[in-house]
Formats: C-alpha cells, sequence, structure tokens
C-alpha cells in the first residue's frame, strides 16, 4: 500500500505476545480501512458483541453474559459512538478480542518489544510500502 493511501484511515488491530501487532487483511492481503476513528469503533464494537453471542462462557455467569449482551445492543441500537466507547470503558470484558482503533498511517504490523542483552529491541514493518 501506499502512504497516501493510510493517510486520515484507520484500522482495527489487536496484540499476539508471538506476533506482536495485527490487524484483519482482505484477499489481496489490505488491512480494512475506515474513513473515521468513530467508523472502525463501532465495527469494534459489533464484532466484540459478536463474539460474546458466539462464547456462552466468555463471563461465568450467564446471566452477567446475556446481561452485558442486552446493553451491548441496546447501545449498538441507539447508535451512539461516544456510548460504545463509555461501555467498553467502564467495562473492559465487553471488548471480547481486545482489539484497538489506531490511524492506518502510524500502524506497524508485528510491532513488538524484544528484551536483549544489549536494551530492548523494537521490530515491525509499517504498512506504506514507500516509507
Amino acid at each position: 500500500m501506499k502512504k497516501e493511501d493510510l493517510e486520515g484511515k484507520f484500522l482495527i488491530a489487536f496484540d499476539t505476545i508471538c506476533e506482536g501487532n495485527q490487524c484483519g487483511s482482505d484477499e489481496d492481503g489490505n488491512p480494512p480501512l475506515y474513513d473515521s476513528y468513530d467508523e472502525a469503533f463501532k465495527e469494534l464494537f459489533t464484532d466484540a458483541i459478536c463474539g460474546i453471542e458466539g462464547n456462552e462462557e466468555h463471563l461465568e455467569d450467564e446471566d452477567a453474559r446475556q446481561k452485558m449482551l442486552d446493553e451491548m445492543n441496546a447501545i449498538f441500537k441507539e447508535g451512539d459512538i461516544e456510548k460504545m466507547k463509555a461501555y467498553m470503558q467502564e467495562q473492559p470484558d465487553s471488548n471480547y478480542y481486545e482489539d484497538f482503533v489506531q490511524e492506518a498511517d502510524q500502524f506497524i504490523k508485528g510491532r513488538k518489544a524484544i528484551f536483549t542483552g544489549e536494551g530492548v529491541v523494537i521490530e515491525g514493518t509499517k504498512l506504506a510500502d514507500d516509507e
């Protein structure tokens, strides 16, 4: 991807212990890009609802899980992104996949810190191929 394709765009990312920061990709290997932080966050919120719905063991208490789903679905139907953000802030278990939104031109795929005898090394690759 070119840097100008990423400027002003956002993506949904997640962190893995072994592979560092990652993001989804389409059949061409490009991440889904969103025109705004809020648009990406709405998708993240929707994905979290689907993840919780598909995992009956997400919370120890089934009633608590169902309450969370009911609250999240009500907020989603309302369409208020600020309420979605606040809910996830207040209820960290609601971020099922532990995703986060990041500016696409700042995202570093595979970003991770490696502790060596010489200090810390940060590795990873920017998405833009013209940097």
